[in-house]
């Protein structure tokens, strides 16, 4: 039992013998009062008893006595005759002398059922001083029990560690005999060592003879290796010869002309994501007067042809429209040539890049701004060898203007092997990266190994 238990035990017995001792009083008073009660009923009684005999044995009409019972009742009796008897005379005296009896035994009872009262009291105080103590008796055993339930609590707490550190002992003890047979164990294992060791020795010499032999065989593999790697050359030196008649079969098909007649536009595709609208095909002249060119360059005629434009109207300044070509390759240098027509008030620039597969940034290769007049005018771009090899694409990037008079259009874009013939060319600075050019073209040779294996192994099959 801890304490707070024991508190409360004790403190239900201390608050029981209390009742109990309120019981008794409740109890002593309820007996006095019943005791008292029942002697003035029965001194009623008798009173009325006597009465009522005299009211019977009295017969005249002018007599008239009167008795006085206890308290504050008076009773009265008809009169009674003259002349009576010395006997009912003597009763009468003798049952007011009993009265007088009955009344002073009364009083004396009284006086002393309040004696008792008064010790009742009494005792009941004392009682009550009782009880007090019988509290702070109470509060003492509480206090007592709660500091023996708290050491029985330490002595638990230190009993569990006691055992705590039997166990870690039996633990130590354990690790202690698992520890000695591993020492058997290595013991042994060293003796078995030793033992090998002649037979180690023997494997030794085995192996030095196994490496002597292996030297041979390397020298051998080596002298193989040299005949591969010759072998190795001449076929790479085919396999660069194969590359240059693909790469000039792939320069034979770069010839090319664009009038964005189809509907596909010749493989131009539209930025998406950087530019803010995109260009579009037109026939005839621009939607907005005074810019734009009145019919496109390739028929020259306003019903028939197409060409690629933007429109400046509900346009905000500095706003661009992004094109991208598909992509050219050759084995020497290329000329393109497109023609353009930037006609009108608010005319802002076109610009025309390039950009390889590997180039994160674009690199610009012709410019024009503001208003040429309404006419088609010619460019001419020179591409060097090192960036024909590689490929690249056109991009052609047109920028507003404040104002709606600022169509840019362009038309008929070429390609063609070798240089321009025209002294107005523009020649195409070239920053790309050599380390990846070559790796470009070491994947592009891997490419083309793998074509041919997999045509070998189609013949075959």
């Amino acid at each position: 039992m801890d304490g707070g238990c024991g508190a409360t035990l004790e403190t239900v017995r201390a608050r029981m013998v209390g009742q109990q001792s309120d019981e008794k009083m409740t109890s002593m008073q309820k007996d006095f009062n019943v005791v008292k009660t029942d002697h003035e009923d029965r001194l009623k009684e008798l009173e009325a008893s006597v009465q009522k005999m005299l009211r019977s044995a009295v017969p005249g009409p002018n007599s008239n006595v009167v008795f006085s019972a206890p308290g504050d009742n008076t009773v009265s009796l008809k009169r009674v005759p003259i002349q009576q008897n010395r006997s009912e005379s003597g009763l009468l005296l003798r049952l007011h002398d009993e009265f007088e009896k009955l009344r002073t035994n009364l009083q004396e009872k009284s006086k002393a059922l309040l004696e008792k009262e008064a010790q009742l009291n009494e005792t009941t105080l004392a009682l009550i001083d009782a009880q007090d103590d019988l509290f702070r008796t109470s509060e003492k055993l509480i206090l007592s029990d709660h500091k023996a339930a708290t050491l029985e609590q330490e002595r638990y707490i230190l009993k569990n560690q006691v055992k705590d550190k039997t166990e870690k002992l039996d633990q130590a003890l354990e690790k202690v005999n698992v520890s000695d047979t591993k020492i058997s164990n290595l013991e042994k294992q060293l003796y078995k060592l030793v033992r090998s060791e002649a037979n180690l020795k023997e494997e030794v010499g085995y192996y030095i003879w196994k490496l002597n032999k292996t030297a041979k065989e390397m020298k051998q593999l080596q002298a193989n290796h040299t005949d591969l790697k010759a072998k190795h050359a001449k076929t790479k030196q085919q396999l660069r010869g194969t590359e240059l008649d693909l790469m000039e079969c792939y320069a034979g098909k770069t010839q090319s002309f664009c009038g964005f007649e189809n509907d596909d536009v010749c493989g131009f595709t539209q930025e998406n994501s950087t530019d803010d609208f995109d260009w579009t095909r037109g026939q005839g002249g621009t939607p907005s007067a005074g810019t734009g060119p009145d019919e496109d360059h390739t028929c020259k005629h306003p019903k028939a042809g197409h060409f690629m434009f933007i429109e400046a109207s509900v346009k905000a300044p500095r706003q661009s429209a992004i094109m991208y070509s598909p992509k050219y390759r050759g084995f020497n240098g290329l000329c393109i040539g497109f023609y353009y027509h930037m006609y009108g008030r608010h005319v802002g620039t076109l610009n025309v890049y390039t950009k390889t597969e590997n180039g994160e940034a674009l690199e610009s290769a012709w410019r024009a701004y503001g208003n040429q007049g309404n006419l088609w005018l010619e460019a001419l771009l020179s591409i060097p060898k090192s960036l024909s090899k590689v490929g690249f694409q056109l991009v052609f990037e047109g920028i507003t203007r404040n104002g709606y008079q600022g169509d840019i259009a362009v038309d008929d874009i070429s390609v063609k092997d070798g240089e321009c013939d025209s002294k107005t060319v523009t020649a195409v600075s070239v920053n790309a990266d050599k380390v990846a050019l070559d790796k470009l073209q070491s994947r592009r040779l891997r490419r083309y190994r793998q074509y041919r294996r997999q045509m070998r192994h189609n013949a075959k099959s």
